[in-house]
This record gives C-alpha cells, sequence and structure tokens, in this order.
C-alpha cells in the first residue's frame, strides 16, 4: 500500500467506443480517464477532501456514462473505458487510504479515511451494477489475447461474488453493508494504530539486561521515569533481552491490551456485518465467500491444510518447548511451564547458550543505512534493475522516494517510510497508491515500516522484515505493466501474494550476500563462522514459531466460518492457542483486539502459510543453481513477478518450476528433515 504522486494533471481523453474489426460505432463516445494525484496539492485536511468530492464526482459520471451507454460494448472502446474508471478510483482511494495510517497530521488522517469511504461506495455502486455486468458479459472475447480474457473472466467473477445478480432490495441492502464494513473496519485499524501503550519503570536498573544502545536511547525524562512504548523498536529488544520477569510480564500485558475495550464492539459489529452480507449473496458464512476466488477454494481445504501444517509440527514444537523448559529451571528450578512472556527471552538464551548466537551481537552489524543499502544493492544485481533517487514531495521528512529502472526504462516508483511516530501505522506493510498500467501509468507503492533510524542497530528479525516487505514492493513495480488494472500489479489469488516476499527474507541466510552490508560501527563485517552459527541456528523455534502462526490462521477462519452469535472473542482465541500452542494465555490480556488481520485478511491469515509452502519449493530452483544465479532470478522476474495478475497462480509457478507445485520442501522443513 505510498508517495511521490504522479505529476499528471488530470484529464479526460474521450475516443469512439469501437475497434477497427469490433463491431458497429458506438451510439456514444464514453470516457477514458486516468486520475492522479499530486501530494502536493493534499497537503491539507481540507485539500484532500475537496479532491476526494471533486474526484467522486467525476466518477459517478464517467459511471453514469458507462450504465447509459446503448451501444454494442466492445474491448477497445467500452472495457478500456470501464477499467479506466477502476485505475482512476483506485488511484486516488488508495492514496486516501495510505496516507490515513502514515500522514503526521490527524485531521488529514481522518480526511483520508472519509476519503476512502466515499470512495469505497461508488466501488460497490459498480460491483453491484448490472448494466455494467450485462455490458462486460456480452464482450466478444474470441479473438482477443489470454491477458485480456483473463482480465474479463476475474472482473465477471468479482461481479458475481459482489451479488450483482440479486434483486434490487437484496442489492440495496448489500451496498449498505459495504459500506458499513469499510468504516468500521477503519475503526477497528484506527484502534490499534492509535493505542500506543506505556511501561513506566523506576530507574536504570530495571533495563538490566538490553543492550547498551537500547539504554542509552530511554534515560528518565523530567519525572524519573523511564517509559518504554508498545511500539516496535521499544517491545520486541524488552521481549527478548530484560532480566526482570515480572517488567516483561507488564510488558506482555499492555502489549496484549492493545486495542481494548474499543474493538471488542466493533470486531463484533465487523464480522455480523461480513456474516449478513456472505448470507445475501449465496454463502453460509464470510470464510465461504472470501475463499471462494483463491487458489485454497473453500474453508474445508483451508482448515484441511492447517490441520496438515499442524501435524508436521507437534513433535518438533515438543522438543524445542522441552528445551526452553530446561533452561528455564536452572534459573527457577521450580518452573513448571514456561509462560507466554519468557518465551522470546528463554529462547533467546538458549540460542546464544548451544547455538553461539548472540542476538545482542548480532544487533551490533544491522544498522537500518546499511541493511537498506544492502538490500537496494542484493536486488539491483539479481533482477537486473537500478534505484535511483526520486525528488518528488512526501508526507514526512523522514520519509524516501526513489524510482526503479530497467536500463534507461523507468519500472517504477516508491517511498520508504521506515521509523515510528505518533500515530502512524505500528507494523510493516506495502501500502499501494498507484496500480501501475501499461502505457497509462506507472506502479507507485510505499514500504511502511517501524525501524531504528540511521546508524543505530536493528534487531535481525527485522531485516529480515525489510526483505519480506521488499519483497512486495519489487513484485508490485514488476507486476504493474499490464493493460488492465485488475491484472495489474499484486492481482494474483490472495493465497499467493505473500510468496514472492517469504522467498525473498532467503538472502539473508546467504553469506555472500549479508557479508556485503553487515558491518558494526567499527566497518568489522560480520564474521563468517557466526553467520554460520545463525544458519545453523535458524530453524530453532520453527515448530513454536509455526505453531503460532497456525493458531492465528486457525483464529481468523474461526472468527467467519460461523454465526457471530456463537463466538466468544476470548474464549475462542484462549482454545485455539492452547490447541495449536504450548503457551497459556495470559489472563487478562485480548490479544484479538490488536490482531488487525481481522480485518484486512478477515479469514485467511492462512495465506502467509500456504504461501510460504509456494515460496519454499520456488526457492528449490535457485538452492539447485546458487542464489545469485541471474538467469534464475531473470526467470523468476519474468514468469512470477511481473506476471502480476494475468494468468493464474499456479500457472504461473508451474512455468517458472517447470513441474506442478509440491507443498513437500516445506513439509520436509517443518518435520526438520529439511533446510
Amino acid at each position: 500500500m505510498n508517495k511521490k504522486m504522479i505529476a499528471l494533471l488530470l484529464t479526460a481523453t474521450f475516443i469512439a467506443a469501437c475497434g477497427k474489426d469490433e463491431g458497429p460505432v458506438a451510439a456514444i463516445e464514453l470516457p477514458i480517464r486516468y486520475a492522479a494525484v499530486n501530494l502536493a496539492d493534499i497537503a491539507t485536511a481540507e485539500a484532500l477532501t475537496n479532491l476526494c468530492a471533486n474526484e467522486e464526482t467525476l466518477f459517478r459520471e464517467h459511471l453514469a456514462a458507462l450504465e447509459s451507454y446503448d451501444g454494442a460494448p466492445t474491448i477497445a472502446g467500452y472495457y478500456t473505458s470501464l477499467d479506466s474508471l477502476f485505475a482512476s478510483i483506485g488511484t486516488v482511494a488508495q492514496t486516501a487510504q495510505s496516507l490515513s495510517g502514515v500522514h503526521p497530521d490527524a485531521e488529514l488522517r481522518t480526511a483520508g479515511e472519509a476519503c476512502a469511504q466515499l470512495l469505497s461506495k461508488v466501488e460497490t455502486d459498480m460491483s453491484l451494477s448490472r448494466p455494467l455486468y450485462d455490458a462486460v458479459s456480452q464482450l466478444d472475447v474470441t479473438e482477443t489475447d489470454d491477458v485480456t480474457r483473463h482480465s474479463i473472466k476475474k472482473l465477471l467473477l468479482s461481479f458475481q461474488l459482489a451479488g450483482v445478480d440479486k434483486d434490487d432490495a437484496t442489492r440495496e441492502r448489500i451496498r449498505e453493508l459495504n459500506d458499513n464494513i469499510v468504516a468500521i473496519g477503519q475503526e477497528f485499524d484506527r484502534n490499534i494504530r492509535e493505542d500506543v501503550r506505556y511501561l513506566e519503570l523506576e530507574s536504570v536498573e530495571d533495563l538490566a539486561g538490553l543492550p547498551d544502545d537500547y539504554i542509552a536511547a530511554h534515560q528518565p525524562n523530567e519525572d524519573g521515569k523511564i517509559l518504554i512504548s508498545t511500539q516496535y523498536p521499544d517491545v520486541f529488544p524488552f521481549f527478548e533481552y530484560a532480566d526482570r520477569d515480572d517488567l516483561r510480564k507488564k510488558m506482555v500485558m499492555l502489549y496484549g491490551l492493545r486495542g481494548y475495550p474499543k474493538n471488542e464492539a466493533v470486531l463484533r459489529k465487523l464480522i455480523e456485518a461480513r456474516y449478513e452480507l456472505a448470507q445475501l449473496i449465496g454463502f453460509n458464512n464470510y470464510a465461504e465467500l472470501v475463499t471462494a476466488d483463491k487458489m485454497a477454494g473453500s474453508p474445508e481445504r483451508v482448515a484441511a491444510f492447517i490441520e496438515e501444517l499442524k501435524g508436521y509440527t507437534g513433535d518438533v514444537q515438543d522438543r524445542e518447548y522441552e528445551m526452553l523448559l530446561a533452561r528455564l529451571r536452572q534459573d527457577d528450578p521450580d518452573a513448571e511451564r514456561v509462560e507466554t512472556w519468557q518465551r522470546s527471552y528463554v529462547q533467546s538464551k538458549v540460542s546464544r547458550e548451544q547455538y553461539g548466537v548472540d542476538s545482542k551481537v548480532i544487533r551490533q552489524y544491522f544498522s537500518y543505512k546499511n541493511s537498506r543499502e544492502g538490500i537496494f544493492t542484493m536486488v539491483q544485481e539479481l533482477f537486473g534493475v537500478r534505484i535511483e533517487p526520486w525528488e518528488t514531495d512526501t508526507w514526512h521528512e523522514d520519509v524516501e522516494s526513489y524510482s526503479l529502472f530497467s536500463g534507461d526504462v523507468e519500472l517504477g516508483r516508491f517511498y520508504l517510510d521506515m521509523h515510528p511516530r505518533e500515530g502512524k501505522y505500528q507494523h510493516a506493510a506495502m501500502f499501494p497508491f498507484v496500480n501501475g498500467i501499461q502505457g497509462r501509468q506507472l506502479p507507485i507503492a510505499g514500504l511502511i515500516c517501524n525501524f531504528p533510524k540511521g546508524d543505530e542497530p536493528i534487531q535481525f528479525s527485522q531485516v529480515v522484515t525489510f526483505l519480506h516487505e521488499f519483497g512486495h514492493l519489487i513484485h508490485w513495480q514488476f507486476a504493474g505493466h499490464h493493460a488492465w488494472s485488475n491484472v495489474s500489479g499484486i492481482t494474483s489469488e490472495w493465497d499467493f501474494v505473500e510468496a514472492p516476499s517469504q522467498m525473498l527474507q532467503e538472502w539473508v541466510w546467504d553469506y555472500e550476500t549479508v557479508s556485503q552490508f553487515a558491518r558494526n560501527a567499527a566497518g568489522e563485517a560480520l564474521p563468517a563462522e557466526l553467520h554460520a552459527s545463525m544458519v545453523a541456528e535458524r530453524d530453532f523455534g520453527l515448530g513454536m514459531g509455526t505453531r503460532r502462526q497456525l493458531s492465528y490462521a486457525a483464529l481468523s477462519l474461526a472468527m467467519y466460518n460461523r454465526d457471530p452469535a456463537e463466538i466468544d472473542f476470548d474464549s475462542l482465541s484462549e482454545e485455539i492457542t492452547r490447541e495449536f500452542t504450548k503457551f497459556e494465555p495470559l489472563e487478562g490480556t485480548h490479544t484479538w483486539s490488536a490482531f488487525g488481520h481481522l480485518n484486512g485478511y478477515s479469514a485467511i491469515y492462512y495465506t502467509y502459510q500456504w504461501s510460504l509452502a509456494i515460496a519454499t519449493d520456488m526457492f528449490t530452483q535457485f538452492k539447485a543453481a546458487g542464489l545469485r544465479n541471474v538467469e534464475v532470478a531473470g526467470a523468476y522476474r519474468d514468469k512470477v513477478l511481473a506476471s502480476g495478475g494475468s494468468r493464474p497462480a499456479e500457472e504461473m509457478v508451474t512455468d517458472f518450476l517447470g513441474r506442478e507445485i509440491s507443498f513437500e520442501p516445506y513439509a520436509d522443513r517443518l518435520r526438520g528433515e529439511g533446510s
């Protein structure tokens, strides 16, 4: 989901809605218009609100022209006009929604949410428009190309899943529900984003065990108190290093209360609205609706997949947990179990003592600035591209902007908004701004993270996160060059889209890659023997970590595969946590209230594990040929990344692999039989 906005003027071009060999001349001309937004023109809440209102008027005029069209619909005319409307709404709505998560001005963030809500109503009206559906259904695809046929097929399915074939009263209720779902989801996200809590410490002694740079950055305030926030740069090192068991417990409690109690009623409204929506469209529940166009295809297949991975990880998780418990008992002989606030701390001890991996030592080799440059270099060398600064307006002084080139051809543009601040989205994600369309507009996206700045050390796990999100970013850039908006960009099946980003993480385990940028303050490279120890330790905790991810996937599915009246959030969350993990939920916390994916991903958090299985299979090609093999990387770029949504994910991956997709490489790794 980004930053300098393309500086094209808001213009409308009108052309005859017919092709040379596509039937009779149309009765009217249809607009073909690609809206653009310049960030400098929406620097205030008022400016954004005015732009949005003006755009909404233009969009509705465009929609009215399409709905009243009485000529023979053609691909060159009608479908191009319709697609340009989809693309234009996407540009304005995505920009507004992205700014609502990152802009420093609270009023502008609110205006961004309101704009996204307003334009979602136009999109809903389009998805429920029978004139649009009927016209697209009449298009002659016999002489067109495969990508166009695929685009039209996808659009017709999206119409059907939206409920376009229902009666007037039902479609009106669907319209109301869709509008409500957008607003409720925004409220859910906002409650998480704005709920930053603080652990108050009495003295520097309370920071015992934490790295020196962390302690230096957290000195007493004017009241003599040290404040540790629930934001990523503060909380994760505290979980891992703080010696005080009682303080880690307090921090886990604070972290597990984010969004609560506000999100209890909000989440209830969200899942109720989605449940009613699914039933109106003809499904038993929302999980059935949201999986209908995914690779998995049904909630039953999702549940079976989760159960399958659960079976692979039971023995491994048990062994890992017993290692943690044994180590905990060295410090506390009476310990009966490892508590959730002890997991990271004890696991870090085992890593140091049994694998020689001390994360406090490792983090000294990974600064934000060096990691950024290293990732840039790796991507440029591997995929034959060039990253250059992009001079443009941004929403905050911390935001950097770049262009991606292949030779002299500009492929796309992106923003890096990588450091925390008040009111900003608290996690890590790629925010889309503009869908690229061949010959029309370049793809633009923003990478949103919350890392320390400059030369400050960052956790190795944050380097992995950086690579993961950068994988989404380059996917967006390479994929954004197709003729139709619904197949250009990251528009393949949702349970595939995490695979490219998950696979790119693998390069951090390649010493040749990492040694180019992993350097300490003295300029010394990460020792090869230390990196070898990191690789050896890599899968320690994989069983526990995978089970934790599966618990999230199971919770996500369970929230949406039944009548909401049956759901008690705390009971369901605790039941699933106990089923999948060895760790008892901390009494008094409500972790579901800050599980933002329950809005954005709804029932399909399983996609992370599904995509990871595919990523593991794709990576076998690099393991066989070498991680620096540019020929394999080129084939991967062209056949997978650049394909975007222009063909089914299974087809593009099969093309790259030269065989059918197999989940066995991932199963082998989970069972401890692969690497």
